[in-house]
């Protein structure tokens, strides 16, 4: 019940009102993970998720901070928001204000499809070099310690959740939302990042790019 005051007191700052997608379509292909992109919109948040075998580059120090997990999620956020108490209620009125933000890292024991309720959860095939320029993407906005590692601020608020220092700031016009749909346009998908604010228009623009729910694997 709290969280859910909590989220509402923050979409009421936001002036969130509608922002509803359309219903998805359910996806029709039989893919492999290492070709998925996964994008798992709950409450007012964006997370995008890629397989832990698709993930290239230096950001496959994920591996070894999550070894073994099937796929390894992204998110972004306000960092003294993220990093909160939950009981916390100036932050969430403070929320919304710019400040230094942090790329939130969760290692997840299934895939997002089977970890996440399947109504949460789009997946995008990406293209040829897709999982490279996004694990690009998210590892550019980490910023490094001294040895050149990624950044860590805290544990989050839920297991195999770790916030890292973000390079990028948050502000109302580069919000969660907005790095999420910039980091899938990075990837591939004919997304328009521009004006983006509420988690339903990323899943609206995702859905027009051809993103779809997972269903029955096609004949």
């Amino acid at each position: 019940m709290a969280r859910a005051v909590r989220c509402l007191v923050l979409l009421a700052i936001l002036a969130a009102g509608g922002c509803a997608a359309p219903a998805p379509p359910s996806c029709p292909w039989r893919t492999p993970p290492e070709d998925l992109v996964y994008i798992r919109s709950h409450d007012w948040h964006v997370d995008i998720g890629l397989a832990a075998g698709s993930i290239t580059g230096p950001l496959t120090v994920f591996r070894d901070v999550f070894p073994g997990v099937p796929a390894v999620m992204f998110g972004y956020g306000k960092r003294t928001f993220m990093t909160a108490p939950p009981d916390t209620f100036s932050e969430y009125l403070l929320g919304p204000l710019p400040g230094p933000a942090v790329v939130q890292v969760t290692g997840v024991g299934s895939l997002p499809t089977d970890a996440y309720d399947p109504g949460d959860v789009l997946v995008y095939r990406l293209p040829p070099g897709g999982a490279r320029a996004l694990s690009d993407f998210i590892w550019n906005d980490i910023a490094k310690d001294v040895a050149g590692g990624p950044r860590l601020i805290a544990r989050g608020r839920f297991p195999g959740n770790l916030l890292y220092a973000a390079v990028s700031g948050y502000s109302l016009a580069h919000t969660c939302n907005t790095w999420a749909a910039d980091a899938l346009r990075a990837a591939g998908l004919a997304l328009d990042a521009d004006g983006v604010m509420f988690s339903g228009q990323v899943v609206a623009r995702a859905i027009g790019a051809g993103a779809c729910e997972a269903g029955p694997p096609a004949p």
